[in-house]
């Protein structure tokens, strides 16, 4: 069956189209247009690298809704963040502070270690869901300062040993900090 458009629907057509966020979007408005300017099905499968029904329920969607029909809608997909419940056990451990009182021979909690622990607890997530989750807390990872534990009579002078044999003094490690 063929498509006749009007001006006011093809102009319609390509404002949705210049207005497309993404590819597919995009693919669904192309396809309508070329089956309206006469170019047979396949021709237009075969261009948009997509298959015949495809084309064909674009252009029922057209007839049937308008530009409305022709949009895509949402994907919802799945949840990508922890739910509340884990990410308030991961404030507690984090506030707690030692991974020791938890059976771990660590002094600093590191993404890996509360990853475990979360998962003792009942929460799978991955390490990157996992360190999303603790940016979005206002947790930021840092290499930690070296501090020096009590007063030491030759400090300036072992300070300036330090930079001279370009000590790094934080060999690389970081620590989780709020701010």
């Amino acid at each position: 069956m063929r498509l006749t458009l009007r001006d006011t629907e093809r102009a319609a057509l390509l404002a949705g189209q210049r207005a497309s966020q993404g590819v597919r979007h995009w693919r669904r408005f192309q396809a309508v247009l070329l089956r309206a300017d006469g170019v047979p099905l396949a021709t237009v499968a075969k261009t948009l690298d997509c298959t015949q029904a495809s084309v064909c329920n674009w252009t029922k969607a057209w007839r049937e809704r308008g530009v409305t029909g022709v949009a895509e809608g949402t994907h919802r997909g799945a949840e990508r963040r922890l739910d509340v419940a884990a990410a308030q056990t991961l404030e507690v451990l984090l506030a707690e502070g030692d991974p020791q009182a938890h059976g771990y021979a660590a002094t600093n909690w590191t993404a890996p270690l509360l990853r475990s622990e979360l998962a003792k607890r009942g929460w799978s997530a991955s390490e990157r869901t996992l360190r999303r989750t603790l940016h979005r807390l206002g947790y930021r990872w840092k290499r930690p300062k070296f501090v020096l534990g009590r007063p030491d009579p030759a400090y300036t002078e072992k300070k300036s040993r330090g930079r001279a044999s370009g000590s790094r003094g934080s060999r690389g490690r970081r620590s989780l900090v709020r701010g």
